[in-house]
This record gives structure tokens, sequence and C-alpha cells, in this order.
């Protein structure tokens, strides 16, 4: 069993045994942390999009003037940006875009619920170049 599986199912056992829910891992209040190779400028992720889920934010560091390539392959979804300030965009971010400041950003996967086939496997490539 994978770590993230095991995880998840201590989240429900817990939630089971509580009552109350818990922050699932890849959620809005616990982002899943981007980390690159060092040397390298992209990283491909995998995730999953599910009916009632709130997944999948990712959070990662980048500094201003930075540009961000990001691209899903999968279910119907939409990006939303957040920005370090606050401030966010989406759904629905151009392919290519430059950060306007350095800091933390969250880059959140949502099922396109405007659309069939929204939930499923999906691929987030992410690129970050100067």
């Amino acid at each position: 069993m994978s770590f993230r599986r095991w995880a998840a199912s201590l989240i429900l056992l817990s939630v089971l045994a509580t009552g109350e829910a818990q922050a699932a891992a890849g959620s809005g209040d616990d982002p899943i942390v981007v980390h690159m190779r060092r040397g390298t400028d992209h990283i491909r992720l995998q995730g999953v999009l599910k009916e009632g889920v709130d997944c999948c934010t990712y959070k990662f560091v980048a500094r201003k003037g930075q540009r961000l390539t990001a691209s899903v392959n999968g279910p119907a979804s939409r990006l939303t940006i957040t920005y370090p300030n606050g401030d966010g965009d989406g759904p629905g971010l151009p392919d290519r875009m430059e950060l306007p400041e350095t800091g933390t950003y969250l880059l959140d996967v949502h099922p396109n619920l405007m659309a069939d086939g929204a939930y499923g496997r999906f691929t987030l490539d992410l690129a970050i170049t100067k």
C-alpha cells in the first residue's frame, strides 16, 4: 500500500471514529507541496478528481518574473491560481503566464462540472522557467 493510500485510509478511519472531517492531503487546507529536483524546471504530477472530495491543490514557491506553464491531461478540469498576496485568477488560466510576485503560490485543479467526464485520473505538467 502506498503512503498516500495509507494516509487517506487513516483520515477516513479518523472521520469514522470521531465523526469529524479533517483536511485531506491535497485539499486547500493541506496542499501538496511541489519540489522540483535541483537543476530542473519542470515536474509531472498525478492526481484523481473525485466527486465530493476537495482535491487537488499544489503549493510551490517562485520568483517575480518567472513563467509558469501548466497543462492538465485527463478529465474535464479547470485551473485556478492563488498568488502570494491572496488574490487569485481562474477558473481557466493561460497555458503560460508570468508570475507577478515572489512567494508561495497555490495552483488548484478542479473538475469542470459544466462538462461531461469531470472525474478521474489526471496528469499535471508544470514548468517554472526564467
